[in-house]
């Protein structure tokens, strides 16, 4: 069975035979009106019925074949004969009224049925083209989408960082600087609680610097990142006269951290300079930044005294570590023995 099409039907006769009478010819169950020898019919026309009758009574078996459809002649005593969803093209449609073996009657019919739209050549390249359209157009869309949210995201960041840096930077300057005032004025028996003040406002500020940076889209790019914290060792370390090496593979690739990974990789690096120049005793620093596959590793290694795992690893200090890597999803390792210094990694997933 095939898809049905528009069929044109058109009668005669065989010159030697009385014609057979066409009584009604139905298309999807409605009355077909005959003009002539011609009957056109739409795409949708699936279902056709054709009746016929002899001009004689005796005509008693009726043998017709559609060319193309049926193999051989159908015999019935019955004058009618129906087919359904034939395939777009053209048929001849012949039917004989027979008495015994003699044929008394033969009418012919031509039927030419059209292609509908969705057999024209051009239809599947249609709907493919429109597809591919409909596919890229949902994909600007998105990245569309993607990129205004990213501009909204960029533009949230800057105003928090602006902020950061204009309001609470300029009152915690404005903390330390009343703290000093009041210092050189203060008796003797307040001066280390101003102290400690002067401190901790020093401290906020240069955590709230550290914020701003992190915050600001500007510094999305890891290689600022590895930039800063080779400035601040080569600064702290400097000042103790400590020897720093600072190594950063040539080529990671197109890398990038989440700001929450960029901000907890600079504060625990940070952090492990201070302890090295606060505890360590060393001469010398190592830092060396790596890549394999997903992941970059942040090496930091010094020839200080190190100390005792078993003993320091219920201490703060450590805590902090793996806690502030354990937020941003990163792995944190540490090792130290005493007499021969200590190695710390991270391992951030890209």
């Amino acid at each position: 069975m095939r898809l049905a099409l528009p069929f044109l039907l058109v009668i005669s006769s065989h010159c030697c035979l009385a014609q057979l009478q066409i009584s009604k010819v139905l298309v999807n169950g409605k009355p077909h009106q005959l003009t002539g020898d011609t009957i056109r019919l739409k795409a949708g026309d699936h279902d056709l019925i054709i009746e016929f009758q002899s001009v004689r009574a005796n005509a008693v078996t009726y043998h017709y074949q559609l060319q193309g459809v049926d193999n051989e002649y159908v015999e019935s005593s019955y004058p009618v004969s129906r087919y359904t969803a034939l395939d777009a093209g053209d048929y001849v449609y012949d039917i004989k009224a027979l008495a015994g073996r003699e044929a008394l009657f033969q009418s012919v019919i031509y039927i030419k049925k059209e292609q509908g739209f969705w057999n024209q050549w051009w239809f599947i390249p249609s709907i493919v083209f429109y597809i591919l359209v409909l596919i890229g157009v949902s994909i600007y869309l998105f990245l569309l989408y993607d990129f205004r949210q990213k501009l909204r995201m960029q533009h949230v960041r800057n105003k928090i960082a602006a902020d950061l840096h204009d309001e609470v930077g300029s009152n915690l300057n404005s903390i330390a600087i009343f703290v000093e005032v009041l210092r050189k004025k203060a008796p003797p028996e307040m001066l280390p609680v101003l102290e400690k003040i002067i401190a901790n406002s020093k401290e906020s500020v240069a955590l709230m610097q550290d914020t701003v940076w992190t915050i600001n889209p500007k510094n999305d790019n890891i290689y600022k990142l590895f930039d800063r914290m080779e400035s601040f060792a080569s600064g702290v370390l400097s000042s103790q006269d400590i020897g720093f090496d600072f190594k950063v593979e040539t080529d990671l690739g197109q890398v990038s951290f989440t700001m929450e990974q960029r901000k907890s990789v600079y504060l625990i690096f940070k952090e492990a300079i201070n302890n090295i120049v606060k505890h360590a005793e060393a001469s010398m620093v190592w830092v060396h930044v790596s890549r394999s596959k997903d992941t970059v590793h942040v090496g930091i290694e010094d020839n200080g005294k190190g100390f005792d795992m078993a003993a320091e690893s219920t201490g703060n200090g450590l805590s902090n570590f793996k806690d502030r890597a354990k937020e941003s999803g990163i792995q944190f390792f540490i090792e130290s023995e005493k007499g021969k210094g200590t190695r710390l990694e991270t391992h951030i997933a890209l």
